[in-house]
């Protein structure tokens, strides 16, 4: 504002000498003096403002300067002319404009403007003005009328300080609005990443004092589901399930609280995709990188299963939904497993009890299906099948009727993958088709086991280096494909399904066993990528 008002009155200064003969050098070099002197002050004063130095003080001393300029013009016009020009200069347009000038500094500042003027005119109407004005004075002249006026100033600077505090007040209201919807606590929200059925998760940036920032990925529980308490349990126990998890592989929970009327969950942020974005916009991988994906993520299970307490007690967790939405795949080749929401720990020893079955149908285990007791080998079940999709492309038990998978045998489209793929080697092969012995006995022990397995392979199919600088050149190429403009998607007629319950790779469902009831609705939740599981 100080270097406007600077500006304002070396532009006035010019104005008056090029208008001096018609006003009148005199008169024009007082205005000159008078101008020149704000430009000054003003200009001055901008450029110690700028330095860092400031006190209150000097709002309402300008104020008192700016609106010092309509006296000093109404004393020019006394002096050079007459009274009845300086009642009818434009002094009148310059003070109301000086007081919405002020209001847009403050309300306080608006009135003390108002009362200023106001005090100024009366001044100089009945001190300079009046004395000088010959009988008979006219009426819009006369003191009532001016005493009118200068009530007139008073009543715009107190609107106009009802219109500053109006907007000022509507402007908080918009950014308190901006701010609850994209700021949770220190966290500072900014694109959607993906939402499910009842969550959602944004890319953000961790603000705390001190201006670090750290980009993380805040997952939040949707308004409408912040009050189910069951939703709400599940979501802290994988926060806090999550925090007593630190493995390489798997994803780090960084904070969870609550702000105004929803729960969110701070996470680390991985730069990348899921391993059902990748299989989407690529295809089946290569057998290298399969094999490096198996053995990160044996060795991300080998941990959660051998997770123990702080007082040194066994755990024994179980994920219970690994699947290819929860495998997130960074641009630089890192592997992390994700989605603790539905992980549980036992209740009796060697065993999870399973009353009640969480997870997607196409990659639970055939004891997950048939509601009877498991442990850690139902994980490594799913993630046997999920490897089995990323080699061939498609769900293993798509299509496949659940009364197949409750039976003690399994069902005949359990083939190697092999048998789709003739280039899959034959030690690739027989680690993810001992993953998917029907029997957990028959079944990999431990994730630990699977790694080393993997680690066997050499040449072309090695998981280390070349399986891992493999999926960083994927992820890389993948997100620049998915960055580009898709084409329009043809129309494909729907199909109907058929009426009874299918094991699907799409489908999340809740199973009640013990009474071998019916399958409930889905259960909707969301991984990092915010995708429906």
């Amino acid at each position: 504002m100080t270097w406007f008002n600077s500006g304002v009155a070396f532009f006035f200064l010019l104005c008056a000498v090029g208008l001096g003969p018609q006003l009148g050098w005199p008169r024009a070099f007082a205005i000159i003096g008078s101008c020149a002197l704000y430009g000054v002050y003003f200009g001055g004063l901008s450029r110690v403002v700028r330095r860092g130095w400031f006190h209150p003080a000097i709002s309402w001393i300008n104020v008192c300067l700016e609106t010092g300029a309509g006296v000093w013009l109404f004393a020019y016009d006394i002096i050079f002319a007459d009274a009845e020009q300086a009642l009818s200069n434009p002094a009148a347009v310059l003070w109301s404009t000086l007081i919405v000038l002020a209001a847009l500094r403050s309300k306080r500042l608006a009135l003390f403007a108002g009362c200023i003027v106001a005090a100024e005119m009366l001044l100089l109407y009945f001190f300079v003005a009046l004395p000088r004005l010959p009988p008979p004075v006219p009426v819009m002249f006369s003191p009532p009328l001016m005493v009118q006026r200068a009530v007139y100033y008073v009543i715009t600077g107190g609107m106009a300080a009802l219109v500053a505090g109006h907007l000022t007040r509507k402007a908080e209201e918009a950014l308190h609005a901006i701010r609850a919807k994209d700021l949770l606590g220190k966290y500072f929200l900014h694109e959607r990443l993906g939402v499910g059925g009842m969550a959602e998760v944004f890319r953000a940036t961790y603000s705390p004092e001190g201006g670090f920032e750290k980009v993380v990925a805040v997952k939040r529980i949707l308004p409408a589901y912040a009050e189910d308490e069951d939703f709400v349990t599940l979501f802290r126990r994988e926060a806090e399930l999550g925090s007593l998890l630190n493995h390489p592989n798997i994803i780090q929970v960084l904070d969870v609280g609550r702000f105004a009327d929803t729960y969110f969950m701070a996470m680390e942020h991985i730069e990348g995709m899921s391993l059902r974005e990748l299989l989407k916009l690529h295809g089946p991988l290569p057998p290298a990188v399969v094999a490096y994906i198996g053995a990160e993520l044996g060795e991300a299970l080998d941990y959660v299963h051998r997770r123990t307490s702080s007082n040194g007690v066994l755990l024994r967790l179980v994920h219970r939904d690994v699947n290819p939405p929860n495998i997130l795949l960074s641009r630089i080749g890192e592997v992390k497993l994700g989605d603790f929401g539905v992980a549980r720990a036992a209740t009796h020893v060697g065993i999870t009890q399973a009353n009640r079955v969480r997870g997607k149908l196409g990659y639970l285990a055939p004891e997950q299906v048939r509601g009877e007791s498991f442990d850690g080998r139902a994980d490594l079940f799913a993630l046997g099948v999920t490897l089995h999709e990323a080699l061939t492309g498609h769900s293993l038990f798509k299509g496949v009727d659940i009364s197949e998978r409750v039976k003690p045998t399994p069902p005949p489209s359990l083939l190697p993958p092999s048998a789709f793929r003739p280039d899959v080697p034959p030690e690739l092969d027989a680690a993810i088709m001992e993953l998917l012995q029907w029997r957990s006995e028959d079944r990999t022990p431990r994730g630990q086991r699977l790694r080393e397995r993997l680690c066997g392979l050499t040449g072309a199919h090695a998981p280390y280096p070349h399986g891992q600088q493999a999926l960083a050149r994927l992820i890389q190429e993948t997100l620049v494909l998915k960055a580009e403009p898709a084409a329009p998607p043809n129309e494909v007629p729907e199909t109907a399904s058929p009426p009874q319950a299918r094991c699907d790779e799409e489908s999340t469902a809740v199973l009640r066993v013990g009474n071998k009831g019916p399958v409930e609705p889905p259960a909707l939740r969301v991984g990092q990528g915010g995708r429906e599981e």
